[in-house]
């Protein structure tokens, strides 16, 4: 998040004359108005540690790492791993998650040979289960022409397939962030849950009631907070 939070801190100040608000997401219509919303508590700048949102808890580690050849041929890469327990999970969920991406910096412009892909497989007790989730780079329409850093993905796991984008707009600002400052997780194209990764991650869910669906979208929030962004990295600055 350190390049997120210096933009938004940035945008913040020069946006507006009003008392200080703290910038957020625009959250779709129906997770503004009635959702439950579980901040997480844990996730920070540290490599490791342990998390809480609401009745789920676990721990985590990550790291990443950058490769520069003459500053002209980069490879980014990192890791996440966490284990996650509550609600509908008998015992315990194990993530293991990759990170990639190449780029090709010329000075006058930037190419990428490869793509960002962040992809975690899910272990239940040491044994594997049928779960995936992935999350993509995509560069479409203006928001590709702006260099807008946009993320599509998706996440299955017992039963639920839930669709996952990067969100890039501010609440109550015509602004909109180069990278993502939250995700939206869709279903048959309706919000049901987002995160909000602005200062202390934040998750909302439309139904947390439906067990399954919430344990879906919690999982997926938790490999998104435990994801560092190459987007937002520091690495050779």
């Amino acid at each position: 998040m350190r390049k997120l939070v210096s933009t938004i801190i940035l945008v913040t100040l020069t946006s507006a004359c009003s008392p200080f608000q703290p910038v957020e997401m625009r959250l779709p219509s129906n997770l503004a108005t009635q959702s439950a919303r579980l901040p997480i508590d844990g996730f920070g700048g540290w490599t490791h540690g342990r998390f809480r949102t609401g009745d789920w808890y676990g721990g985590y580690e990550r790291s990443e790492e950058r490769f520069s050849y003459f500053d002209t041929f980069i490879q980014n890469s990192g890791h996440s791993e966490f284990t996650i327990k509550g609600p509908g999970v008998s015992s315990s969920i194990e993530a293991f998650c990759r990170m990639r991406e190449k780029v090709l910096d010329l000075g006058f412009a930037e190419f990428k040979p490869k793509r960002m892909s962040y992809r975690c497989e899910f272990t239940a007790d040491g044994r594997g289960i049928p779960a995936r989730f992935e999350l993509q780079e995509v560069r479409t329409g203006l928001g590709g022409a702006l260099n807008r850093y946009e993320r599509r993905g998706e996440i299955a796991l017992g039963g639920e397939t839930v669709q996952i984008r990067s969100v890039h707009k501010l609440a109550g600002s015509p602004i909109e962030m180069a990278s993502p400052i939250g995700y939206v997780f869709e279903k048959r194209g309706r919000a049901v849950g987002a995160i909000e990764l602005n200062g202390s991650p934040v998750i909302y869910i439309e139904d947390l009631a439906n067990e399954g669906l919430s344990r879906t979208i919690t999982i997926g929030a938790i490999a998104l907070a435990a994801f560092w962004d190459p987007a937002n990295s520091s690495l050779g600055e």
